[in-house]
């Protein structure tokens, strides 16, 4: 599936969810299910042709069951449009467009050793503001090659001020 087919989906869900008042119980939906697709691998049961459209179709059915009405009528139209193989995609583009929406995003975090809680309210301070961000998670990843200092990264903007980076400027300018 094209993203822009992606995103139609997902503008269409929000635009009706925040219509009804539903936005933030179809966003938590969203979530549950992303992470049951990727805890169970859904998405590659829903993409594989060994499978038939019925056993499919039936997984969608269990989904419905435990789903909100406007969830399963989203459901029952990404079936009925033939998109099965694609509902994992669409869901991820759902959750994307919201996060921009509402101005959220996971920030990582490299550092040479772990980060202590205030260095981490530091970073959710440092990243509200040089991302225009309302609502950050930081998630600190330890990479013993970066020497120093750190590497903040949030949806594809990065600021670098690893030692490594550092240092290979002064040698770039030496040279």
């Amino acid at each position: 599936m094209t993203k822009v087919n992606s995103q139609k989906y997902s503008k269409a869900l929000l635009e009706v969810a925040q219509e009804k008042g539903q936005l933030e119980a179809v966003l938590a939906e969203v979530s549950e299910m992303i992470q049951l697709f990727k805890e169970n691998q859904i998405n590659h049961f829903l993409s594989s042709d060994v499978y038939s459209y019925s056993v499919k179709s039936e997984l969608i059915d269990t989904l419905i069951q435990s789903g909100s009405e406007l969830m399963s009528n989203f459901l029952n139209t990404v079936r009925s449009n033939g998109r099965l193989s694609d509902l994992a995609e669409i869901l991820d583009e759902i959750k994307n467009t919201a996060d921009d929406m509402f101005k959220i995003a996971d920030v990582e975090v490299v550092s040479s050793i772990p980060l202590t809680e205030t260095q981490i309210e530091k970073f959710i301070r440092l990243a509200k503001s040089k991302f225009d961000l309302n609502e950050v998670k930081v998630i600190n990843t330890v990479n013993e090659k970066i020497l120093g200092g750190f590497i903040v990264n949030s949806r594809g903007k990065i600021i670098d001020a690893s030692l490594k980076t550092q240092l290979a400027k002064i040698a770039a300018e030496i040279l």
